[in-house]
């Protein structure tokens, strides 16, 4: 059975509930609950970041560049925090690249060029390697995306035509619009189980519930994300959902996350309503502490780290067994 995950509008749904309002006009979805839920994802995922990272790692290769010595980290790098670097090697093996301290830089600087840099120090936006690379080589970044923004949904797929190029949704959201120079003319389809963008496309028109897709769009990138021209290979599928280019409408992480993205909105709003928070502060870091422990029952990964160079490059030797007949 595939897993339970939410809707943003769900949750935006029980944020309302939690708050029991008197007034339902004091509390805008989009002015109040949004803005409060987005909080929350980057305050979970600063957690995630430092408890158990792995849900949003994400890497690049980086080819070096000859007598270059700084290189811009990935435009959608959480928060700066790059958590290795290794280098592809004459072998076609990774080898690690030493974070050091900008401080330590001159102990290992060079005249010339290598083909293999060994270390690494963050400046600012920019990773310097030292010694100064060939340009022979690449090197493999691997860092903390930021978490995509949580947008409403505008509809859930019922009809998928790849032939045509178009879905039938069950109810077409107020957000989308047919104005190829706008913004929300652009969608992101996610699927419903796991929360990941399938595709982003453009929309030609809107028929009803009929979305149909344009072929030659009008731009092949938005915000850093490749636009498409057709349905086909995507995986689009029935109960899957679209959502405006800016973000996601089912999020990434299901429970405890979601809880934690509940809790964290009703404790904030409350203030806002004037309402004694302490006891929602409370339940709140219940949710917070079972965050923390989400990377519990898995296997662990920590391992003794080979530095030195003396040694060669970390290889995995593969044993081989006989099997007697």
């Amino acid at each position: 059975m595939a897993r339970k995950l939410y809707t943003v509008e769900e949750i935006a749904t029980s944020v309302r509930a939690r708050l029991d309002e008197m007034n339902r006009d004091s509390i805008d979805t989009e002015r109040d609950i949004l803005p409060a839920l987005n909080r929350a994802l980057e305050y979970a995922v600063d957690i995630y970041a430092r408890h158990y990272p792995d849900p949003y790692i994400a890497s690049t290769i980086l080819p070096l560049i000859n007598g270059q010595q700084d290189y811009e980290m990935p435009e959608n790098v959480f928060e700066d925090r790059v958590v290795k670097v290794d280098l592809k090697g004459t072998t076609n093996y990774y080898q690690d690249i030493v974070r050091v301290s900008y401080r330590d830089l001159a102990n290992f600087e060079t005249e010339g060029t290598t083909a293999t840099p060994f270390y690494y120090a963050t400046l600012g936006r920019k990773l310097h390697v030292v010694p100064t690379p060939s340009g022979t080589y690449s090197l493999r970044i691997w860092y903390i995306q930021n978490p995509e923004q949580l947008v409403l949904p505008q509809g859930r797929v019922t009809v998928v035509n790849t032939t045509s190029n178009y879905i039938v949704v069950d109810s077409p959201g107020s957000q989308l619009t047919t104005e190829s120079d706008q913004l929300e003319s652009y969608v992101n389809i996610i699927n419903s189980k796991t929360g990941e963008i399938r595709a982003t496309l453009q929309i030609a028109s809107i028929d009803d519930g009929r979305v149909n897709f344009r072929s030659a769009r009008s731009r092949d990138e938005v915000l850093g994300r490749a636009v498409g021209n057709s349905l086909v290979g995507t995986g689009t599928a029935i109960d899957d959902y679209i959502c405006i280019c800016t973000g996601i409408c089912v999020p990434y992480l299901s429970s405890p996350t979601s809880n934690f993205l509940i809790q964290f909105a009703v404790a904030e709003l409350a203030r806002q309503l004037g309402v004694n928070g302490q006891e929602e502060e409370q339940v709140l870091q219940k949710f917070e502490d079972q965050v923390k422990k989400t990377w519990s029952g898995r296997e662990p990964t920590t391992r003794i780290a080979k530095r030195s160079q003396a040694f060669g490059t970390n290889i995995r030797k593969w044993q081989l067994t006989q099997r007697n007949n």
